[in-house]
């Protein structure tokens, strides 16, 4: 079963976070990256642009109209994500748990109900 971990921060809060500890951080997620791939369960991850940098796209009256930014304003961002092949549930929110995201964040576990390839 497949599901996507999406990776939320709150900016303002791993603003707070020092220096130091942010480098820890990005080596722990580097660990955690390997260990998904020694696994064998990761299918695809990425790191995401600022959302200030997004474009959303939309209909309105019958017309497709673009706009800067993100689809919604809010104190938590997704900053990225992990597209995992899992046994179940149990498995997803297990690996969900050791993502060090959540030592300032949150990961949001979502199966994917349907995926055309």
């Amino acid at each position: 079963m497949k599901y996507l971990l999406l990776c939320q921060t709150q900016p303002a809060a791993f603003a707070l976070v020092p220096e130091s500890a942010r480098q820890q951080i990005m080596q722990s997620m580097m660990s955690y990256n390997q260990q998904l791939i020694q696994a064998g369960v990761l299918l695809a991850a990425g790191q995401l642009s600022p959302p200030e940098t997004a474009q959303r796209v939309y209909a309105e009256n019958g017309r497709i109209k673009t706009r800067e930014g993100c689809a919604f304003e809010g104190d938590t961002q997704i900053g990225g994500y992990y597209l995992i092949d899992v046994p179940g549930e149990p498995e997803a929110t297990g690996w969900a748990a050791k993502c060090p995201v959540v030592q300032f964040g949150a990961l949001e576990v979502r199966q994917v109900a349907f995926s055309p390839v």
